[in-house]
């Protein structure tokens, strides 16, 4: 049996959802046994899943308890061999167990900097994680960059770090007519379309596609940015839209279905999420991307975090500056006026996403981490 232990999972919306949901589904359809332990109340589709779930309820602290001891349980009557965790939140109150405990970092969870207001909470953070990795068997980092900063901010030895990007799901054949129709009426007859695809907070960067328009929409007046999530800077970026007279060329579209996303995908010229970092969030990877370069669409990202792991730049889109206004707008006028270079970036991103980040190869790495 192998136990994932996670605070983000289906349905759930977000990437770690996602990418947990991802491992959970690519074990079980390889015959392994797979339980697991997740935060939320019971949905009705857990049941129909090929892998159990556990469900935990109530106040965070006492939840993650209530986990821990259950897992507890699991170990001494089960033959466990592999514990996969989303972040160290979730083994923080582990016993030491004789199994191999794997611990997913994504970059955004690891202390930065110390500002002098912040010194003694993030001091108390930054021990609390350094505690819970004591006895993990292996920390897999999402990028580069996700393990450059453990071992600078943390002084993780290297040797514990292996790093594995997340793996992906395309849900093409799950699209049906009234998904079709749906996203037909979106687009309309507007071109070209831009799309981001991410929580709407301040660093993942729509301020910068947003100052961009004006100018795009000099030479393409029937422009359509489309801009599918939601958080705690949606309202800012409505108000700014509107501000700018741009209600006519950028749509907001919430949270969308995985067939829907596909299909916007599908029907976009051009992927833009150009993150900065705010405080301690940073982007520390961007499966966003990896997911524009399935559908094969070019991506215009930013040299923040680990996006430079996720986009080869030149090759499957273009990394700009972190917060270069003149180069973004620049970049994403040189890709929708040249179609040609648009879609060679599209196509390797495409032969990439496939051979590289497909679930079925994926968890081939993250089980022979576990070896």
């Amino acid at each position: 049996m192998i136990i994932i232990t996670t605070q983000c999972f289906a349905p759930k919306i977000g990437g770690i959802e996602s990418l947990m949901t991802g491992m959970a589904e690519a074990m079980a359809k390889r015959g392994i046994d797979v339980l697991v332990l997740a935060d939320g109340k019971t949905h009705e589709t857990d049941h129909k899943q090929k892998y159990k779930i556990k469900r935990f309820t109530g106040w965070k602290p006492l939840r993650r308890l209530a986990k821990a001891k259950y897992l507890e349980k699991i170990c001494n009557s089960k033959n466990v061999k592999a514990i996969y965790a989303d972040s160290w939140k979730s083994i923080e109150y582990l016993k030491k167990y004789k199994k191999k405990i794997l611990v997913l970092a994504h970059g955004t969870e690891i202390p930065k900097q110390y500002w002098t207001i912040m010194l003694d909470l993030m001091r108390f953070k930054k021990n609390r994680i350094i505690n819970s990795y004591k006895d993990v068997y292996k920390i897999l980092a999402n990028s580069s960059y996700t393990k450059d900063l453990m071992q600078a901010s943390l002084k993780i030895d290297t040797n514990l770090i292996k790093i594995i990007h997340p793996g992906i799901d395309v849900y093409d054949d799950f699209i049906t007519e009234e998904d079709k129709n749906n996203v037909a009426k979106i687009i309309g007859n507007n071109s070209p379309v831009i799309t981001t695809l991410a929580r709407v907070e301040e660093r993942k960067g729509h301020i910068f596609i947003l100052n961009a328009l004006p100018e795009i929409k000099e030479k393409f007046p029937n422009v359509l940015y489309l801009i599918a999530g939601k958080g705690p800077y949606l309202e800012n970026i409505k108000k700014i839209t509107k501000e700018m007279n741009l209600e006519n060329n950028v749509k907001f579209l919430g949270w969308i279905t995985e067939p829907e996303k596909s299909l916007i995908l599908k029907q976009s010229d051009l992927f833009v999420m150009t993150p900065t970092t705010v405080g301690e969030s940073v982007e520390g990877f961007g499966m966003a991307y990896i997911d524009a370069s399935f559908h094969g669409v070019a991506s215009i990202g930013s040299d923040s975090g680990g996006v430079s792991d996720a986009i080869l730049d030149n090759k499957t889109g273009i990394i700009c500056e972190s917060g270069n206004q003149k180069m973004i707008t620049e970049k994403i006028l040189l890709l929708l006026e040249n179609k040609k270079l648009r879609e060679s970036m599209g196509a390797n991103g495409k032969l990439r996403a496939n051979e590289n980040y497909a679930w079925d190869k994926k968890i081939i790495e993250y089980l022979d981490a576990s070896k």
